[in-house]
């Protein structure tokens, strides 16, 4: 699975923002929390994040590295522009919407493999010899706190319906698991759901049949689920760069980004939320454009 800054995932643990003595080394990690349900189970999740606090603890700063996880994306907002927090971990499309691009510096994510892009896909099931019929009455299936999703599924459905997508499909469902997803499809649960390729890939890997009864209706490509970016004036940015990559070469390293389901890390440079200025413009002028008629 794509998604993403996982990697960076790995620097947290249970803990709120404690007092830091002014020019002390601090590493203060603010991470969207919701967007890790995707993941993986919360034990290996919380085993992951306190080896790599170690390992970092051991290198570079030995206190003050601490996160703190948010159900708001405009409270993190607040507290990065403040300086409370070091770096940021979001979905690209909420850092593109939210956060001011001249206080993010160029961070790095956790990726399936490196020079390659992730797709978020819309899918069906396909019967035999029969072609696509369109959504209206279809039972689709999202994945949870997935706003880019949403949007994604919503905008192709009001190019073609000029109505929501709830008046359109008649039942919406929400799942956490990607695998699972796909699966729902394949075997009739559903009818429409929208995944990332990373996720149809594997499971097509692993279950060859699968292509016999999905097809992919609609790519937009992404280069993980979530982004990450330091504040533009932290000093260790460069140092921890280097510790990532260093990191993630190793055996333990991908021991644990398999953790995460990604294989490697790759720079994640802030221009690379240019496209999604531009996805969320247009989904804009197509909303004003469909309440206006």
């Amino acid at each position: 699975m794509k998604i993403f800054s996982l990697i960076l995932c790995f620097f947290i643990f249970p803990a709120q923002a404690g007092s830091v003595t002014p020019g002390q080394p601090r590493l203060a990690m603010g991470f969207y929390y919701p967007a890790l349900n995707n993941v993986s189970n919360k034990t290996d999740i919380e085993i992951s994040l306190n080896y790599w606090v170690k390992e970092l603890a051991s290198t570079l700063i030995r206190k003050n590295v601490y996160s703190v996880l948010y159900d708001d994306i405009a409270t993190m907002n607040s507290d990065f522009r403040s300086g409370k927090l070091d770096m940021v971990i979001a979905p690209p499309l909420l850092l593109a919407v939210y956060f001011d691009r001249d206080l993010l510096s160029d961070g790095f994510v956790g990726v399936t493999e490196l020079n390659k892009l992730d797709y978020l896909s819309i899918i069906s099931r396909k019967e035999a010899a029969q072609t696509f019929d369109g959504y209206k009455g279809k039972k689709l299936l999202l994945p949870k706190n997935d706003l880019l999703a949403e949007m994604f599924l919503e905008l192709e459905v009001l190019k073609l319906y000029k109505e929501p997508y709830r008046q359109v499909f008649s039942q919406v469902i929400q799942e956490s698991k990607n695998q699972r997803m796909v699966l729902d499809v394949f075997f009739g649960k559903v009818d429409v759901a929208v995944v990332y390729d990373s996720a149809l890939e594997l499971m097509m890997e692993m279950n060859p049949q699968l292509k016999t009864k999905i097809t992919v209706l609609k790519k937009m490509p992404i280069k993980a689920r979530n982004y990450a970016y330091f504040h533009r004036g932290y000093a260790y940015q460069e140092t921890l760069k280097e510790e990532a990559y260093r990191f993630s070469s190793e055996v333990r390293g991908k021991q644990i980004l398999e953790v995460f389901h990604a294989s490697d890390i790759d720079v994640c440079l802030v221009r690379e939320l240019k496209p999604f200025d531009l996805f969320y413009q247009n989904y804009l002028g197509v909303k004003r454009s469909q309440a206006h008629d």
